[in-house]
């Protein structure tokens, strides 16, 4: 377990490391580091997951990981090329000296750090080099330096210790995975919990140093259902908090797990819907989905920098992007909203500079990207959103987005605009979408990508014109092109909510928040989801007992 005294020992051993590399790599003839990071993630804590009041899986989360970046050249024109979006090639020797040492010993630690910084060293030569060939033949972009200069912060904020045990969550999980057999149609139902407290030391050539830490408390219980066609149905419920108390108890958790299996019941019984092109009214958190996957990563600023990339966005800062009156901003310093948990929140980013809150679209205008400290053209620094996983570069990544509407319409006024826009466009009915469970999208402009995005509802419902009924329907997925699908917001509610997950992109998965409120689309595209049609079991769940 980290405490204060360990971590300021292995900061202390991180430093001195850097401070001799910085001198002593030099070879002759090839340019030197002109800037060095060392990043050291150290994660302690416990996952188990539950089935029935059995715990089938009961594993330690105790590792530390590392990461160095390491500059040659110069700030205006390192061996970085197209953001380094490409560069996540697990084959390369570095990947190798990625696991530290769980004891956090100093001379383990140097000992690591010495040899990843060898390996990220000559990585970098080659890389230096490549870059030459490269612009001999294709035009780089060089209207903004590779890597802006940051100005050096200390920050040591007090350490905590894990607030329960792995038999508290042992006992957690089987206590809760119980409740499941009142429901023996249900399929493979389970109950996992999560707590990890990650511990991030970081020091460069620049004289920062950090000392930073972020808790993450999680349960998931997830359960199935075949339809009678066959097709599998699935829900799930998600909580994520910061703290052990945050967390519901398990005694809580029954109402959840009867609301999980009336959702499965409505499910199997929905029909499957048919292609449908038309209005659709997306509830809050369907909407942060929506604007998460169309915009937000288009505005993570390396993107600009890539020769592959579509760059959706690229010149249209001080031009409207989404209709007058709605705003977007990008706040990792925030860590809570209305008493709920923003899993985006840090302190400071992984680069070792101060999370910053962002207003990226200003009134419907985009106003700036998200980055890091590779340069852009048109941003002067970093604005604190590099963020990285294991072996990844870090990169501008969204933390915890926010999505408002200056006049928002109440609920009673959106449905009737909605209804209206139903009627003008001459459909039968609307789709109204309450829940979803993740999306995907697609920047790259390269051959056989599109810039597209996809997003999976979980909660979906026909609407009827005319007498208002809603009918629930299944197995499709939403998907889009992004210009389009921004261009068709007509309005946002006034009803905001809490999305907390996970984002996966070309620096890793990291932890993200986003708020939105309801939103109105005058056309979205829906598609059928490919779904193998299975057999039920020859017999049914065994007996108790």
């Amino acid at each position: 377990m980290i405490n204060r005294k360990k971590a300021s020992k292995a900061l202390r051993a991180m430093k001195l490391e850097l401070t001799r590399s910085m001198k002593g790599l030099k070879l002759k003839g090839h340019p030197s580091p002109f800037y060095l990071s060392y990043l050291l993630r150290i994660r302690a804590g416990h996952t188990t997951w539950a089935r029935y009041g059995s715990v089938f899986y009961s594993c330690p989360l105790d590792n530390s990981t590392m990461h160095v970046d390491l500059r040659v050249g110069s700030y205006q024109s390192d061996q970085t090329v197209d953001g380094r979006l490409e560069s996540h090639d697990e084959e390369e020797d570095w990947h190798e000296w990625n696991e530290g040492p769980e004891d956090l010993d100093p001379f383990a630690l140097r000992y690591c750090f010495w040899r990843l910084t060898e390996e990220r060293h000559l990585q970098a030569l080659r890389d230096y080099y490549d870059k030459k060939k490269i612009s001999l033949d294709e035009r780089l972009i060089k209207n903004a330096p590779s890597l802006r200069k940051g100005k050096a912060i200390k920050l040591a904020i007090p350490l905590k210790k894990l607030h329960g045990t792995a038999k508290q969550a042992d006992d957690f999980v089987r206590k809760t995975s119980e409740f499941f057999l009142a429901y023996p149609r249900m399929e493979t139902p389970y109950v996992q919990m999560t707590e990890v407290i990650q511990t991030r030391l970081f020091v460069n050539s620049e004289g920062t140093s950090v000392m930073a830490q972020e808790p993450f408390f999680e349960v998931y219980l997830y359960g199935a259902m075949l339809a009678p066609d066959g097709v599998r149905q699935s829900s799930s419920r998600s909580f994520y908090a910061r703290s052990w108390d945050e967390l519901p108890a398990a005694g809580e958790l029954v109402a959840v797990i009867d609301a999980l299996h009336e959702d499965l019941l409505e499910l199997i019984e929905a029909e499957p819907m048919a292609p449908y092109s038309g209005p659709a009214l997306f509830g809050g958190i369907p909407s942060g989905v929506l604007f998460h996957e169309a915009i937000g990563h288009r505005l993570e600023g390396e993107r600009l920098l890539s020769r592959s990339e579509g760059q959706t966005f690229a010149g249209r800062v001080g031009k409207r992007i989404l209709p007058a009156g709605i705003d977007i901003v990008d706040d990792p310093s925030m860590a809570r909203f209305e008493g709920q948990t923003l899993y985006g929140h840090y302190s400071v980013d992984d680069e070792g500079t101060p999370a910053q809150r962002v207003h990226l679209v200003e009134d419907g205008i985009l106003r700036r990207f998200l980055t890091s400290r590779n340069g852009i053209p048109g941003q002067s620094a970093s604005n604190g959103h590099g963020r990285t996983s294991k072996g990844r570069e870090a990169m501008a990544r969204m933390a915890n987005l926010i999505v408002s509407a200056r006049e928002p319409l109440g609920a009673a006024e959106l449905k009737e605009r909605w209804m209206a826009e139903v009627d003008g466009q001459e459909r039968s009915f609307g789709l109204l979408v309450t829940d979803a469970r993740s999306g995907e999208t697609t920047t790259s402009s390269d051959a056989y990508e599109f810039q597209a995005f996809q997003i999976n509802p979980t909660a979906i419902y026909k609407v009827d014109a005319t007498s208002g009924k809603r009918r629930r329907v299944r197995d499709v997925s939403f998907v889009g092109t992004p210009l389009a699908a921004i261009q068709g917001v007509l309005a946002l509610g006034d009803d905001p909510r809490v999305d907390n997950s996970y984002c996966f992109a070309e620096s890793g998965s990291v932890p993200v928040g986003t708020i939105s409120p309801s939103t109105l689309l005058r056309d979205i595209e829906v598609q059928r989801s490919t779904r193998a049609h299975r057999q039920p079991p020859i017999i049914k769940l065994p007996p108790r007992g």
